[in-house]
């Protein structure tokens, strides 16, 4: 009966641990936005920091560490998929700051550039 006793208290014990890393990470990711860094980078952090909540969800409060074969490779064929989901939208990162530059550069050339397009070359409504 120790024995399972001992068992249970590691059990306990890393979950504890598990949820200590978790929390720990979630404050490292609220301390990042306030760091107010470029987009691109930001980004990047938060998914690296997302990245390693998750493995310890899924190893140890999901029990994925621990299950065949099979569960392994299909959990690694979804991650692939995800992988290159993300990487479609990794384009997006920095984009932003671009268009707000090139919008900056237009206004600066032609002040009146955002109320007259769409309108004609006159300005005026049709």
């Amino acid at each position: 009966m120790s024995e399972h006793g001992h068992d249970h208290e590691a059990q306990v014990r890393t979950y504890l641990t598990i949820f200590a890393a978790l929390a720990m990470l979630t404050i490292l990711t609220v301390g990042t936005a306030y760091l107010n860094l470029p987009h691109g980078p930001g980004i990047v952090i938060a998914l690296v920091i997302a990245l390693a909540k998750i493995y310890l969800i899924g190893s140890f409060f999901m029990h994925l560490r621990d299950e065949g074969s099979l569960i392994r490779i299909s959990l690694g064929i979804c991650v692939g998929l995800i992988l290159v989901l993300m990487v479609f939208v990794l384009p997006d990162i920095g984009l932003h700051e671009l268009e707000e530059m090139e919008m900056a550069e237009k206004l600066s050339k032609n002040p009146y550039a955002t109320l007259t397009q769409g309108h004609g070359e006159d300005g005026g409504a049709h």
